[in-house]
């Protein structure tokens, strides 16, 4: 038995690390951790200031492009419209599929956040019909033509400017950080004639969208897109404006929920893995329940009101639009009014987003962390990954920090499944004798239950002592189940360079016909038929189909994790293989128990001999 298993053990580890490089793939740079945006302090609103005569801006020829390069992006704005046309996150790269090789690759090229059809991200959309058509086509001046913020301590501003035909002077002032994925954003009106003005409002806009990763099912997006946080009653309320309709994988069709009335905290459009959120300041409109209206607007030229998730984003991801909505104001004779916002653009990353803070003078939080679904169990899942980027810190590699904390979760639940497997142990060696009273009283069930509790007593046995163990750890395995399907962490990490080259997709190292060949869920899959085969797990005299259901265990656990992450089927390998380890283990122990007992009988057996031979003596 002990040759078998090291046998065993030894062919996994040489399948595991010896297998990829017949394979070997160009292994891709993994991200590296990004800093937390600082905390900025700006006013939200400065009514009734006097006009200041701003220095002329520099001539630029039309459609001017206008680059910006942080150590974190590299972002481009045009003229035309002061709008964004490229967002490029330096730190993670574009994923794709080749056609002709059927396989997926990364380009060496940072991800953009746009969609490839650049139309309304962060444009200013005028109330007034007439004006705002005068702004679609206009060209802005601006005040530079480049930005480099690539010294992470640096704060650079740029300003475009724009006169309506009515002589409104229009200002979109945008301050940029070296450190941190946050932009703030002044947008300037000021009045420069002796008379009263009435604004109509505007609308800060982003869309259409935010670029869908190819690597992802449609079905794994279905529920992302748009959404809002809307202040009620002291609480706040997360709002999903792409409902799913259907249960887990059978999905039924994909509903836009309309817009919410009331106080806003920032609306925001997310994929998976990426988000962009605009923040407003701290103007009453935004934050006080006693005025009416819809602080935000939702839009789509798709006329559908319902799409499957093979659908959504062809009609509605590369056509919505979201962004706050400012109501009418006035501006006294030569006087401006400016409103502030703060915009995050980057990576769906918890510990980033959850120190993005708002712009009032207290610095608080805008709770962007409350986009990162952590499922139901959503304290375990953040300590999950708490504990992950801690082994990740000083291992520098996310695939040995899955690793490692399956080991230390196996050693937290040790005394429990410890006894779980006591139990069964137990269990087991009384089925002979269930068994035997199943037989007797077959036509007394009411006796055949005292009589089986009263064996249970006896031996000192809970037949519940076997299972609530492995119910207390569910809530952990939820959790981690949650956070590693998710995790922005793990999007193009190389665990084992030229086979596991990204723990958010599978490990496929070709493919046949069309065909993926995963070997991580192969892996686990022989691990689990390693634990049934070597030491008996699920073939206990329970019942013929509950024996059947066990038997198959395995082959379902490979039919529903072959297309999992790899960062996932990892951990149910490591899984696996520990609880080989750990039954190894107790079956030693076992023997050796089962050996002594055998020993003493043996001696008592002698002693008892000798005793009555000194007797008859005697």
């Amino acid at each position: 038995m002990d040759k078998k298993f090291l046998i065993a053990v030894v062919l996994i580890f040489i399948v595991l690390f010896f297998w990829p490089l017949l394979f070997r793939k160009k292994p891709v740079q993994a991200p590296t951790p990004e800093e937390t945006p600082k905390e900025i302090q700006r006013v939200d609103q400065q009514p009734d200031v006097p006009v200041k005569t701003p220095e002329p801006a520099p001539k630029v020829s039309p459609d001017t492009i206008v680059s910006i390069q942080t150590p974190l992006y590299e972002l481009k704005l045009t003229t035309d419209g002061a709008r964004v046309v490229s967002w490029k996150l330096k730190n993670y790269q574009r994923r794709s599929m080749n056609k002709e090789l059927e396989s997926e690759y990364m380009d060496l090229i940072p991800q953009d956040l746009l969609a490839d059809i650049p139309r309304q991200w962060l444009v200013l959309e005028l109330t007034d019909r007439e004006i705002n058509n005068e702004l679609e086509d206009a060209q802005w001046s601006v005040n530079k033509e480049s930005l480099n913020l690539l010294d992470a301590d640096n704060e650079e501003t740029l300003e475009f400017e724009y006169t309506t035909s009515n002589g409104t002077v229009i200002t979109k002032k945008m301050t940029f950080y070296g450190n941190s994925y946050v932009m703030d954003m002044d947008i300037g009106f000021s009045n420069p004639s002796p008379q009263d003005m009435q604004m109509a409002g505007y609308s800060l806009l982003w869309g259409s969208g935010i670029a869908k990763d190819e690597m992802l099912a449609d079905a794994e997006v279905s529920t992302e897109g748009p959404i809002a946080l809307i202040k009620s009653e002291g609480s706040s309320k997360l709002i999903k404006h792409w409902k799913t309709t259907g249960f887990a994988c059978f999905k039924g069709k994909n509903i836009r929920e309309p817009e919410r009335e009331g106080p806003v905290s920032w609306v925001a459009y997310s994929s998976k893995y990426f988000v962009a959120a605009i923040i407003p300041g701290t103007d009453p409109w935004w934050s006080d329940s006693s005025i009416a209206g819809k602080r935000y607007t939702l839009s789509t030229t798709s006329p559908e009101t319902s799409l499957s998730a093979v659908q959504l984003w062809e009609k509605w991801g590369r056509t919505s639009t979201i962004g706050l909505v400012h109501p009418s104001f006035s501006i006294s004779a030569n006087q401006n009014v400016s409103h502030k916002f703060r915009v995050y653009a980057g990576p769906a990353k918890w510990d980033i987003l959850n120190k993005v803070k708002n712009m009032d003078e207290l610095g608080s939080t805008a709770d962007l962390g409350k986009m990162i679904n952590f499922g139901m169990f959503s304290i375990l899942g953040k300590a999950t990954l708490w504990l992950l980027n801690v082994f990740y810190s000083f291992t520098r590699n996310y695939g040995v920090a899955i690793i490692f904390l399956t080991m230390l979760i196996n050693i937290m639940f040790f005394p429990i499944t410890q006894k779980s497997f006591k139990s069964m142990g137990k269990m087991q060696k009384l089925q002979p004798k269930i068994t035997e009273l199943k037989e007797k009283f077959r036509d007394d069930p009411q006796r055949l239950q005292k009589e089986t509790l009263k064996i249970y007593k006896q031996y000192g046995v809970n037949p519940m002592s076997g299972c609530l163990p492995l119910l207390i750890q569910m809530p952990v395995f939820w959790a981690l189940f949650t956070t590693l399907r998710g995790a922005v962490e793990l999007r193009s990490a190389v665990f084992i360079p030229g086979w596991v080259y990204d723990l958010s997709l599978p490990d496929t190292i070709a493919r046949i016909s069309g065909f993926p060949i995963n070997i991580l869920p192969i892996l686990m899959t022989g691990s689990m038929l390693v634990q049934q085969l070597f030491f008996g797990t699920g073939t206990s005299n329970t019942g013929q189909g509950s024996n059947k259901m066990m038997a198959f265990m395995p082959l379902i656990f490979a039919f529903v994790f072959y297309s999992m992450p790899s960062g996932l089927v990892l951990y149910w390998l490591c899984n696996n293989i520990i609880a080989i380890g750990r039954q190894y283990m107790l079956g030693k122990n076992k023997k050796k128990d089962e050996d002594i007992e055998e020993l003493e009988k043996s001696d008592d057996k002698n002693n008892r001999k000798k005793l009555n031979k000194n007797t008859k003596e005697k």
